[in-house]
């Protein structure tokens, strides 16, 4: 399976339950209740910290915790019960050092100071439309790692309705781009969700795709989420395609949190 396609985990995915902080000051709090969460929040991120990964190849360790959360909670992911099981867990240790490996891309960590310990983060990658031998090595595939014979069609399925996804949509034919910036993965881990931390990840995330010396054209984004796709609008972002998952995904039924993974929406920024 394919990090390149299996991108919902895409810019500002909220999917595992994170909402953005503007949220927060909106009129369906009271207003005692939006003080106690204003304050929870801001304690709460007073302790986090955002910065990029300094070396990938060693640091992979520090985020395998919401790297395994993240395949438990999102949606798309719970329906796929091989992923819980002890070779399961294994299999995504070794995708997860594949993945961040694949390139030298910029990658987020959101640390919490004091446990020590990532609250978050996300893997970044860079595409091309006319890539260099070098840059046109393939993306990571599921299939690399050993799973259990029995859970290769579920995994496999995920893997088909994300491609599709993305072959629905050229990026570099409809912005006229030649290098873009894409949000692979974000991993918020359960107890820091609620809190703003993906915001300030994907906050930090947009820094470096905005940077100059990078030298990219756009920032693609592919929501499965409602919140994701409402906080992408908040950055700048476009519409530029969706489809219900309930017709392309075999196993939608089995999702849980259908209520706000019922669309798949690829969500683009043009820089240039």
């Amino acid at each position: 399976m394919s990090l390149r396609t299996f991108c919902r985990f895409s810019f500002l995915n909220l999917s595992h339950g994170s909402k953005p902080a503007f949220r927060l000051a909106t009129g369906q709090l009271s207003s005692a209740a939006k003080k106690r969460n204003l304050t929870s929040t801001s304690a709460m991120n007073s302790n986090i910290k955002t910065m990029t990964m300094k070396d990938k190849s060693t640091e992979w360790r520090n985020v395998l915790t919401p790297w395994l959360d993240f395949f438990k909670y999102e949606p798309l992911n719970s329906a796929v019960e091989g992923f819980q099981s002890e070779n399961g867990k294994q299999c995504l240790e070794g995708l997860l050092k594949d993945t961040l490996l694949f390139d030298d891309t910029p990658c987020v960590v959101a640390w919490d100071t004091d446990k020590d310990q990532a609250a978050g983060f996300i893997i970044n990658q860079t595409f091309y439309k006319d890539p260099t031998p070098e840059q046109a090595k393939p993306p990571v595939p599921f299939a690399n790692q050993n799973w259990d014979p029995e859970c290769l069609p579920q995994i496999m399925e995920v893997e088909k309705t994300m491609q599709s996804l993305s072959q629905k949509y050229d990026v570099f034919t409809d912005l006229g781009v030649k290098k873009i910036f894409k949000t692979q993965v974000m991993c918020v881990s359960p107890k820091y969700m609620k809190h703003g931390v993906a915001q300030m990840m994907g906050e930090e995330g947009f820094k470096v795709a905005l940077d100059a010396k990078y030298g990219y054209e756009a920032v693609v984004s592919e929501c499965t989420s409602h919140y994701s796709y409402k906080a992408s609008l908040k950055f700048g972002f476009r519409l530029a395609y969706e489809c219900d998952f309930s017709e392309c995904y075999s196993s939608y039924d089995k999702m849980t949190n259908k209520s706000t993974h019922q669309r798949a929406r690829v969500m683009v920024y043009k820089i240039k």
